[in-house]
């Protein structure tokens, strides 16, 4: 892949995780953290940094998993 588009993944990771922490709800938060969480992992695997790599695929899980848990939390409560 050339690296100018291998820099923009990594960039479009970063803006969506800056991008996450001003979301006006946690729900927005999480959907945009794990796009940027995405795009993160999908870099850090390409220019083969693991370490970033695992710790983006556990905050997508985690991310994954609240977002479901809040969701099934919401429709307990209706």
């Amino acid at each position: 892949m050339n690296s100018i588009y291998l820099e923009i993944v990594g960039y479009i990771g970063t803006a969506l995780i800056l991008l996450s922490m001003v979301a006006s709800s946690l729900g927005r938060l999480r959907i945009i953290n794990i796009s940027g969480a995405f795009f993160s992992m999908t870099y850090s695997f390409l220019v083969s940094a693991y370490p970033v790599f695992l710790l983006n695929a556990a905050l997508i899980i985690i991310n994954l998993f609240k977002l479901f848990y809040e969701k099934r939390k919401e429709g307990a409560h209706e």
